[in-house]
């Protein structure tokens, strides 16, 4: 008795699994049509699960009543607060769209440290050139220069990158490297300030004419801000507007698609990278006349390479950027805020680490949907793959397709060979 009990249990488990086996290799990933609301809402849950992270380290590890008060009101509600947010957001926008606009034709520009201290310094040499020429002429000079250097310094990676065609990720990040040796050259030559002590090196002070004026607001907020907001709204305007926008999108989607559809490849990434490296420029040049005064190695703290982060959370939306680098700028200013009580600088880049990690895969992922693999366990004649030899299922009802409950109740009433179960 007992040992023809068990050969009639074995066949039942050994049906089962093969058909649920099959069910399971009957579903793909299907990439599905992008859409942007459903790519924002990703991002936003992202950015609500680290910042729900941080907020509990910071809680957990900072033993100070009312920690979330206190940064909560140092970074809104004090004007050295929020003179700190426009101080930092500033350069943000300009740095992002030096990453934003190459990607549109396919290129990563990661050299926007470099393009931001090239700017910076070519708009010192300008004001100390020209150190009397009054203050409206001086920062018009110095923003124009500051462009020029920017686009400059971008000049070897795209010819590099047009003609050789060498990986413009390589050539723009190893000249963020040799702009540091040139800039510190000048800092301990010709302009160097004769009041350097303790190993730091800097320049000496701009003209006074050349300082930004400062807004009405708060006790003085940082004028450049509007400097970047409008080159933020031009540079959106034509982006999405213009035929230059469209001919970048062009070629972001395909360079034989684009030169087949006349569009001139060579010089539509040509001018989207050297836009974008005059932008960094004027990132640097803003921060000079608007903050520093005077042109140092920690002119720029990592702006570049944030801008990066920026770039990438903001997506394909110039809106995007300028909502990016606030949240960035308050991010980094919590951060100065939480780092007096203990908390290292460097919780504070893990944290913009884990934005972007989460960010790119929630909206990769939300390109997907599961669906059912053609001519697996369809409606009417269809089969379910991989179950009794390919013999078809009859549906149950019309126009719906087998579940797994369903799919698991067939199998073991057809058996292996197609009648019926155990």
């Amino acid at each position: 008795m007992s040992s023809s009990a068990q050969p009639s249990a074995q066949p039942s488990t050994g049906r089962l699994t093969p058909r649920l086996r099959g069910w399971i290799s009957g579903w793909m990933l299907e990439r599905g049509p992008t859409s942007v609301t459903r790519d924002w809402i990703l991002r936003l849950v992202a950015i609500i699960v680290v910042l729900s992270v941080a907020v509990v380290y910071i809680v957990a590890t900072v033993h100070v009543p009312d920690i979330l008060g206190l940064v909560f009101r140092g970074t809104f509600t004090t004007e050295p607060g929020i003179q700190e947010l426009v101080v930092l957001a500033t350069p943000f926008f300009l740095t992002a769209l030096a990453v934003s606009i190459p990607l549109r034709v396919g290129l990563w520009n990661i050299g926007g440290e470099g393009q931001f201290f090239a700017g910076a310094w070519l708009a010192t040499g300008f004001s100390f050139w020209l150190p009397h020429l009054p203050g409206p002429l001086m920062i018009i000079g110095m923003l124009v220069a500051g462009a020029v250097g920017g686009a400059v310094w971008a000049v070897i990676p795209l010819l590099a990158k047009i003609y050789l065609n060498v990986n413009e990720i390589i050539t723009t990040l190893m000249l963020n490297l040799i702009v540091v040796y040139w800039v510190a050259y000048w800092l301990t030559g010709a302009w160097r300030y004769g009041f350097s002590q303790g190993g730091t090196i800097e320049s000496k002070f701009i003209p006074s004419q050349a300082h930004l004026p400062l807004l009405p607001f708060q006790g003085g907020i940082d004028s450049g801000i509007l400097v970047a907001v409008g080159l933020l709204a031009v540079v959106g305007f034509v982006l999405h507007y213009s035929v230059a926008g469209y001919r970048s999108r062009i070629v972001g989607s395909g360079p034989d698609v684009a030169a087949f559809a006349g569009v001139r490849v060579r010089r539509t990434i040509a001018v989207s990278l050297l836009l974008a490296a005059a932008l960094a420029g004027v990132a640097g040049v803003l921060q000079l006349t608007g903050n520093s005064y005077q042109l140092t190695p920690g002119l720029s703290n990592n702006t570049g390479y944030l801008g990066i982060a920026v770039a990438v959370l903001a997506g394909d939306s110039v809106i995007g950027v300028g909502v990016m680098s606030c949240l960035l700028a308050v991010i980094m200013s919590a951060g100065q805020i939480v780092q007096v009580y203990g908390v290292s600088s460097e919780d504070v880049f893990i944290i913009i680490g884990l934005l972007l990690l989460l960010s790119t895969v929630a909206t990769r992922l939300g390109q997907y949907r599961l669906v059912r693999r053609p001519g697996a366990a369809r409606v009417g004649s269809s089969t379910l793959a991989g179950a009794g030899g390919g013999r078809s299922l009859e549906a149950r009802e019309p126009t719906t397709r087998v579940g797994v409950s369903e799919v698991v109740s067939l199998v073991v009433e057809t058996g292996p060979d197609g009648g019926q179960g155990a």
